[in-house]
């Protein structure tokens, strides 16, 4: 009797937990308005990714809908599947550098520190053949991030404080900086940044040389051109620089110097002439070279400064002719004496 009641009374339990389930309930027909369906991915764009993939002003050329690279929704494209291996052979996973849906965006520079040459040979050449501190550092000390470009004055102290970075390339190859380089249309102003007293000097003279630019002579830096090219030598003799500016400054070239040991026929190049009658009087005066009367150019020395009274036992004859030159009209051509109290 017992064993029955516990038997029905286990049948109920199981009949209320079915009935609650709902697994009795009638199935209901799907409802259209109620039913979810995959998107369709041929109206999504690239634009329409949310946060992780790319934005469309980065995307560049992958801004465009989605199922162009994925046509099915678990496939991922190779990139090569549209781009050639354009970094060579050595570089195949793209995505070691490249975001797939923001390729040209934060592209760090330290994985490709050994691939740099592979596509900037030329700026490889530049260090292998013009030697200096930009040669010795790697490519990642200035450009952290692929395509950034290191302002010159994080490193460098600038020449003046209105020098920006164009001005410094300028002068300044990036990748060769001691090979300095500027335009023809380069001012004096920039150049007196770094020789000031020079383009001072310049400024300051009256000849056709302070009317010139300075790359009209100096077309590449510390190019000393030849004086020749522009200018007649005084002599055969003449043929080189030094030359010319023994007696000419470069930069003042009318403030004409004379050394000591200048030769004669230098000074007789302009003064034919007076060179011609002090060679052919027979005097002392012949044997001097013309920086012994004339140690600067045009200076004109008296004759006391050299013979003092020589005619002093003479009666009174330099009272008479207190000028030397009433009596020697020719300093350089000093026995043809004439007397004369003009």
């Amino acid at each position: 009797m017992i064993s029955m009641k516990s038997t029905l009374f286990g049948i109920s339990i199981m009949l209320l937990l079915i009935l609650g389930s709902g697994c009795l309930a009638p199935v209901e027909e799907p409802n259209a308005s109620t039913i979810q369906t995959a998107p369709d991915f041929q109206e999504v764009n690239a634009s329409d990714v949310r946060a992780g993939s790319m934005p469309s002003e980065l995307g560049n050329k992958h801004d465009m809908k989605c199922t162009v690279c994925h046509t099915e929704r678990i496939i991922k494209p190779n990139c090569t599947d549209c781009h050639e291996l354009v970094h060579g052979t050595q570089l195949r996973n793209c995505t070691e550098c490249h975001d797939a849906h923001n390729p040209m965006s934060n592209i760090s520079s330290p994985r490709l520190e050994q691939f740099c040459s592979q596509c900037h040979s030329q700026q490889f050449e530049e260090f292998s053949t013009h030697h200096g501190r930009h040669a010795n550092l790697k490519c990642v000390y200035c450009h952290n991030v692929h395509g950034q470009i290191e302002i010159c004055t994080i490193c460098h102290a600038p020449h003046s404080a209105e020098l920006t970075y164009n001005d410094c390339l300028n002068c300044h190859p990036a990748h060769r900086p001691q090979e300095i380089e500027y335009p023809a249309t380069v001012s004096n102003e920039q150049c007196a940044i770094c020789h000031e007293a020079v383009n001072t000097e310049l400024a300051q003279s009256s000849t056709r040389h302070s009317s010139l630019k300075c790359a009209y002579c100096h077309t590449t830096h510390k190019q000393i051109p030849e004086c020749l090219d522009c200018h007649t030598p005084h002599t055969q003799s003449m043929t080189h620089n030094n030359d010319c500016t023994g007696c000419h400054p470069a930069h003042d070239p009318a403030v004409i110097e004379l050394p000591a040991d200048t030769a004669r026929d230098v000074c007789a190049a302009c003064h034919e002439e007076v060179d011609a009658r002090l060679r052919e009087s027979d005097t002392k005066h012949n044997d001097l070279g013309c920086v012994y009367c004339h140690p600067e150019h045009r200076y004109l020395p008296t004759c006391e400064s050299c013979h003092g009274s020589p005619h002093k036992d003479i009666y009174n004859v330099h009272e008479d002719y207190p000028e030397c030159s009433q009596c020697h009209i020719d300093p350089h051509e000093v026995n043809n004496v004439v007397f004369t109290r003009e």
